[in-house]
């Protein structure tokens, strides 16, 4: 997957050349399938491990051994992305595989003896923390197998994927533990792991490590960098506020039932926005990318808090615009993160991107249902462009530059 695909000619007429100049990468489908299998295996776990604790505890007790499994995982990313620029990632992959494996059949084999809850969140936090990388890991690889626009529309296709799965997954996890057994889910999961792991281990060719060990910080020695993640951090702070702030509004205005039509409508607009990302590339100079889509995603979720003015509907139809950019947004902060990364840091750089996802995610949770209910829903979906507008105005420091 070391090669670059060939140019070619770009037919600007056709919506879809981006992507098809994509798939003449080499190697691509099993890119594709790699990454789609690793995402929709994430997309599933959290709720998965929810249902199977909960089944033999208190949902207190599941919700604290989902987030021990979240701090884990987010805590240890930075430090698996840096074994995998370090080391064989065969032998990385396969050790950080046979750990997951063992700890998660032993946090069944806890739940379903009723064993102590401490030990269902330690093994919870294991788990996390022992995860294949594979998902963050295909980010770097598609840095060293494209160039140009076709990294670009990868980075896009990339996001389109992850949103899909974060549609799928929960049905299918929901499904699966309900219909048939708790465990069932962790079955279809692992089936999934072991393949993305052993695809990856078998027949992709990994990135090459060209770059001794630097600094200690790693690529966070970086300014441009930290400003970064410092961006990402308050983007997904901003989108899980919405998604926190919205099932409020709806049980605030007694349309519960509107609920789960607001954050679909929310995920479908975020999925054709990076579809369209990704068959639109080259705009906007690279510079310009981040600034102008925050600049969209605060004027999008200011049309949200206006619309709460008036009836839900309104919001459910505003809904689609609000979440146009997201998917978008994600592509374009792991773009710049992978062309802004020191040389041999690319897969420790998109980990840190994820543990700022997830530090980003639970402070808009945490800080956005404390307002939603203390000071109503409006107040707080007033709040939230204020959130992006400061994101987009960090960004403009942010400097570009190009892939090659």
């Amino acid at each position: 997957m070391s090669a670059t695909a060939a140019p070619g000619r770009r037919d600007a007429s056709r919506f879809l050349a981006d992507y098809h100049t994509l798939t003449r990468v080499p190697r691509f489908w099993l890119m594709a399938t790699v990454g789609m299998v690793s995402k929709l295996a994430a997309s599933m776990t959290s709720l998965s491990l929810l249902l199977l604790v909960s089944s033999s505890y208190s949902y207190g007790t599941a919700g604290l051994a989902v987030s021990c499994s979240i701090l884990g995982q987010g805590l240890t990313a930075p430090l698996r992305g840096r074994f995998i620029d370090r080391y064989p990632v065969r032998s990385v992959l396969l050790s950080c595989l046979v750990l997951h494996l063992t700890v998660t059949i032993a946090l069944m084999a806890t739940v379903r003896s009723g064993g102590a809850a401490t030990v269902v969140y330690a093994l919870a936090a294991a788990v996390g923390g022992s995860a294949p990388p594979v998902a963050v890991m295909m980010r770097s690889i598609w840095h060293s197998a494209t160039d140009g626009t076709t990294l670009s529309t990868a980075m896009a296709l990339d996001a389109s994927m992850m949103g899909a799965a974060l549609i799928v997954g929960p049905v299918l996890a929901s499904w699966l533990s309900l219909r048939l057994s708790p465990l069932v889910p962790y079955a279809a999961i692992t089936a999934m792991t072991v393949l993305s792991v052993g695809l990856v281990a078998t027949s992709c060719s990994v990135p090459v490590r060209s770059a001794p060990p630097g600094h200690w910080l790693g690529p966070l020695a970086s300014p441009p960098l930290r400003r970064l993640l410092t961006v990402n951090a308050l983007f997904v702070m901003a989108v899980t506020a919405v998604d926190v702030v919205l099932p409020m509004h709806a049980r605030q205005v007694h349309a519960m039932e509107l609920t789960g039509l607001y954050l679909g409508l929310l995920a479908v607009g975020s999925v054709l926005g990076s579809f369209a990302l990704g068959a639109a590339t080259q705009r906007l100079p690279r510079r310009l990318e981040l600034p102008v889509l925050l600049g969209l995603f605060t004027v999008g979720s200011a049309a949200l808090a206006a619309a709460t003015q008036f009836s839900p509907l309104v919001v459910l139809a505003v809904c689609p615009v609000a979440g146009l950019v997201i998917g978008a947004l994600f592509a374009t902060l792991r773009t710049t993160g992978g062309d802004l990364a020191p040389v041999g840091y690319v897969t420790e750089t998109m980990s840190w991107l994820s543990t700022l996802d997830m530090v980003g995610g639970a402070a808009g949770a945490a800080v956005f249902a404390y307002l939603a209910d203390t000071e109503g829903s409006g107040t707080a979906l007033i709040l939230i462009p204020v959130l992006i507008a400061t994101a987009a105005a960090v960004s403009c420091r942010v400097q570009v530059r190009q892939h090659h």
